[in-house]
């Protein structure tokens, strides 16, 4: 019986699936008639999300299309459909004619008109609040399934840290570790998801061992290889210099490199790759200790991915 069942209940799910709105049918009397999106939000073609490997259930997103802006959506279960957040405020169709959609996360209450979310990108151990993705698609009565596949904005740099000559695991976990020369305030517009930074640079920032706790950025220490990683978000810009990178051993020596993002960025801009971070892309780079040096390693572009290998240290 069982057997025979299930051709049904799927044939039944498909034409479910792909129907469009109907007149009305099994609607509440208030929205007889009314026809409402059916959200789901993917990256890349997978259900997963900037900060981590998958949407956790009440993760929000800001939808805004036809006369509607801004609406907050969330996803009950982390499954990646989306429902509005507040019953009352949900979108419809208007009529008959397809609709261009917008979708931004983390979803913020912003005021009438405004349309730029300001983050400063020191406080590494929120980096949920400015992880931000956007997303564009259309829908239309007909056809009401509204898929988003969202693209990252900012830009990820993945510093795995391990001893060299001279140096232990111990002394690399508790190094203070601090990176200049960059703009770590600015702002994402929901709009069209570009970002902007102000004009403002870093001078001497600490995101490993800083005593505020805000601006320590998550840390994977891997006890089996000898390595701590740090994975840091920070708007897209171009650097007129190497950014300086200073790391305090416990003994009291200070030492110092450059960082360069041009070689990095030569995989995929070729010729005219510059020194920047650029939306969208990780920057993995391999930082060895030494007791007089700091050697820089492997700096390539990799796909946006969470950081896995160890136990996780962060406030968020």
């Amino acid at each position: 019986m069982k057997s025979e069942m299930k051709p049904i209940i799927t044939a039944a799910l498909c034409l479910a699936v792909l129907a469009g709105c109907s007149s009305g049918e099994n609607l509440p009397d208030a929205n007889a008639g009314k026809c409402s999106p059916d959200f789901t939000a993917t990256i890349g073609g997978v259900q997963t999300r900037a900060f981590d490997s998958s949407w956790e259930a009440g993760d929000e997103i800001g939808i805004s299309g036809g006369s509607y802006t801004n609406v907050c959506y969330l996803t009950k279960d982390g499954d990646g459909r989306f429902t509005v957040k507040t019953p009352g405020d949900e979108i419809y169709f208007q009529d008959e004619s397809e609709v261009t959609f917008t979708a931004y996360y983390p979803w913020n209450s912003l005021a009438e008109g405004v349309t730029a979310i300001s983050a400063d990108t020191w406080a590494q151990a929120h980096q949920k609040s400015f992880d931000f993705l956007w997303a564009q698609a259309s829908g239309k009565k007909a056809s009401p399934q509204v898929a988003f596949t969202f693209a990252h904005r900012m830009t990820k740099v993945v510093l795995s840290v391990k001893p060299g000559n001279g140096v232990g695991y111990d002394e690399v976990k508790a190094a203070l570790l601090s990176l200049e020369e960059f703009r770590h305030k600015g702002t994402f517009n929901i709009t069209d998801g570009s970002t902007s930074v102000d004009d403002a640079t870093t001078a001497m920032w600490e995101f490993a061992g800083n005593e505020n706790a805000h601006y320590n950025a998550p840390a994977i220490f891997n006890d089996t290889e000898g390595m701590v990683t740090f994975p840091l978000i920070f708007f897209p810009q171009e650097f007129d210099e190497p950014l300086p990178f200073f790391a305090k051993l416990a003994g009291g020596q200070t030492l110092k490199a450059e960082i360069d993002f041009t070689a990095a960025n030569r995989e995929k801009d070729g010729a005219d790759a510059k020194n920047e971070w650029v939306a969208g892309r990780q920057y993995n780079l391999t930082v060895t200790l030494h007791k007089t040096e700091i050697t820089l390693d492997n700096c390539s572009i990799m796909p946006w991915e969470e950081v896995n290998g160890g136990n996780i240290d962060a406030e968020q």
